[in-house]
């Protein structure tokens, strides 16, 4: 990083690192019409207002540079899919880059790129799908016309819908079929799970793409694309006044739909070990391991992210000393997914040549029944703590680092400012919390685990 790069970042840094307010309890301030404004963190406002479509809008206004990151987020993901058309909500977001009423298929694209548009992208969760581009400040009418037009006016035929079938299928093969890793995190959350939509993956099963067609995609789209379900969060050199008059041109008239409220099947408790053994084309073993979790607006999610950190945060970690530091591990990673509904506290862990599995597994175990027999060092959760505060004041460093944020919150927990009270809860966790959440969630009689062992030559 250059010399003014650097000092770049520690400013930003050094402005965020107020004390966050925005769980004060103080009542946000009105700025214009329903407009709402109240801090995100150090200077940084975040302006909500909702159009009469129900249209949900955030503006985090930043002048230091004339551009902005616009972001359109929509509440749907493989969570909303039904058995037997599962990765509908992935495949989508390939659809949506087509043509439409008023556009030909790869005019977006063109547009975008001869207006200067950078990082633009589009991803699919278990809970949300999103689309994302950064401008300069001149074109924001270009990109609200854009996106509005393939909210609305997207084309939906055979023909377009097999091209991208048949792209994501060849995604499928390279990021699960022929990857021993998304082989082996198929196969946990299968293990995982048994009534919940998380147990398929996000980007569907094989037999579900062949057996869809493009009257399936119209029906998720009329479904699911309107402006009731979506959120746009834009950050940068913007005010409200111009931003609320832009989007009213170009999606006032867009009707609200319907929402079409799923049953989703509540996840039994899991009672016993669960575990596959996997031959994989692989040089070393690997291993995977699950323990049922609660959703992240639980009061309980803030212990389980400080515990993670405490886990696996870096190289003073537990995990790391005792498997990477002892040469039985090459690398080990612990994380608590943030999900709309209870997901998963994960533990992947990469073996050294002629190491087991079996041993890691071992170790983790140990580590965690240890934790929640004896509690965390103040130390350690002190050190805990400070990462993840610097990992999120670094994450609102930029116009889509905040985009995203505010976009992940209110998309799993329908509310940015769940992820503030996030953050704030983490600060305050007590080290017999931590230990209690320990006790409670990573139980190993209740694990799911998948080993990917090397495939012997024949």
């Amino acid at each position: 990083m250059n010399v003014s790069k650097k000092l770049s970042a520690i400013l930003v840094l050094v402005t965020l690192s107020a004390p966050l307010a925005a769980c004060s309890g103080k009542a946000p301030r009105k700025v214009d019409h329903d407009t709402k404004s109240e801090l995100l963190a150090g200077a940084f406002e975040v302006q909500t207002f909702t159009l009469g479509n129900g249209l949900r809008v955030l503006l985090v206004p930043d002048t230091t540079s004339p551009t902005f990151a616009y972001q359109t987020w929509f509440r749907v993901g493989s969570r909303d899919e039904q058995p037997g058309r599962t990765g509908l909500a992935h495949l989508f977001e390939h659809m949506m880059f087509k043509q439409t009423k008023s556009l030909k298929d790869g005019e977006f694209d063109r547009i975008l790129e001869s207006a200067g548009a950078e990082g633009e992208n589009a991803f699919t969760s278990h809970d949300y799908t999103a689309y994302v581009q950064e401008l300069p400040k001149a074109s924001l009418d270009l990109i609200a016309k854009l996106e509005a037009d393939r909210m609305v006016n997207l084309i939906v035929d055979e023909k377009a819908f097999k091209t991208e079938t048949e792209v994501v299928q060849n995604e499928r093969r390279f990021r699960n079929e022929n990857n021993p890793s998304g082989l082996m995190f198929q196969e946990l959350f299968e293990l995982a799970y048994r009534k919940h939509p998380y147990r398929w993956p996000v980007i569907g099963y094989q037999k579900d793409l062949e057996a869809m067609s493009a009257a399936d995609a119209l029906e998720f789209y009329r479904s699911f694309y309107s402006p009731n379900h979506a959120t746009i969060i834009v950050s940068g050199d913007l005010n409200s006044e111009t931003l609320r008059a832009v989007l009213e041109k170009h999606y006032g008239s867009i009707p609200p739909q319907p929402v079409a409220l799923r049953q989703i099947e509540r996840e039994p408790p899991q009672l016993t070990p669960r575990r596959k053994l996997m031959n994989l084309n692989i040089q070393v073993e690997m291993l995977l391991m699950g323990f049922h979790i609660p959703e992240v607006t639980h009061e309980d999610f803030a212990p389980l992210e400080v515990l993670s950190t405490i886990l696996a945060g870096g190289k003073s970690s537990r995990l790391n000393r005792t498997l990477v530091d002892t040469g039985i591990a090459a690398s080990v990673n612990t994380w608590a997914m943030e999900n709309k509904d209870p997901s998963l506290f994960l533990v992947s862990v990469t073996m050294q040549d002629k190491m087991r599995a079996a041993q890691a597994e071992t170790v983790v175990l140990g580590e965690i029944e240890r934790i929640a027999h004896e509690g965390v060092r103040d130390q350690e959760l002190e050190t805990a703590k400070n990462k993840i505060q610097f990992s999120f004041l670094a994450s609102l460093g930029s116009n889509s680092g905040r985009t995203r944020f505010l976009g992940h919150y209110e998309a799993i927990a329908g509310d940015f400012r769940a992820g503030l009270k996030l953050r704030d809860r983490t600060l305050a966790v007590t080290p017999a919390q931590v230990q209690a959440a320990a006790k409670r969630y990573l139980n190993a009689r209740t694990r799911s685990v998948v080993v990917g062992l090397k495939r012997r030559q024949s």
